[in-house]
C-alpha cells in the first residue's frame, strides 16, 4: 500500500520508518528542508535508540522516501497527518491550526476512498468544533491516538 506521512517530528518519522519496514511504500513529508535532508541521509534529529539504523535499512529498500512536497502525496491511499499539536497559549486545549494547515494542504492530492488518519498524542481530536479536517473529496478523518512505539526496532522510550 501507498501511505503518506505528514510531518516529519517524532511521530511522524518514526511512523513512516515502521511503516516502511513492514512493507508499504511510504513517502514522508514536511515543511522543513532541513529535517527533510537529516532524514533522507538516514540521520534523526532527536534521539530516538535503533531509529537511525532502521532509517538508513528502509532507505535502502527504497520503500521510505522524504520530501518537501506536499503533491508527492498524491497517489497514495492512506495519509497521517503527524503535525504538531502544542497546547495553546493560556489554555487547557491543543492548537490545532498545524493539524489545519496540513489537511487544508493535502486536500488536492485527496482521491475518492482515500483515508486521512489524524496521528496525535492528543486522546482524542475535536471533530465537533467544525475543523476543515472532517470531511473532503469524498475521504473520511479518522483518528488514530497515541505513538507508534514499536515495530520491531524502536523503543518505547517517549511513549506516555
Amino acid at each position: 500500500m501507498r501511505i503518506s506521512v505528514i510531518g516529519c517530528g517524532y511521530l511522524g518519522a518514526v511512523h513512516a520508518a515502521c511503516m516502511a519496514k513492514l512493507g508499504h511504500e511510504v513517502v514522508a513529508i514536511d515543511v522543513d528542508e532541513r529535517k527533510i535532508t537529516e532524514l533522507q541521509a538516514g540521520r534523526s534529529h532527536f534521539f530516538e535508540p535503533g531509529l537511525p539504523e532502521l532509517l538508513n535499512e528502509v532507505l535502502q529498500t527504497g520503500r521510505l522516501k522524504f520530501s518537501s512536497d506536499i503533491a508527492d502525496a498524491r497517489g497514495s491511499q492512506v495519509h497521517f497527518l503527524c503535525v504538531g499539536t502544542p497546547q495553546r497559549k493560556g489554555e487547557y486545549a491543543a492548537d490545532l491550526r498545524y493539524v489545519d494547515a496540513a489537511f487544508s494542504s493535502l486536500v488536492d492530492s485527496l482521491e475518492a476512498g482515500n483515508l486521512v488518519v489524524g496521528k496525535s498524542r492528543l486522546s482524542r481530536w475535536e471533530p465537533q468544533r467544525g475543523s476543515p479536517m472532517t470531511w473532503r473529496n469524498g475521504s473520511p478523518r479518522q483518528a488514530s491516538p497515541g505513538t507508534l512505539s514499536s515495530c520491531g526496532k524502536v523503543s518505547p522510550s517517549r511513549t506516555r
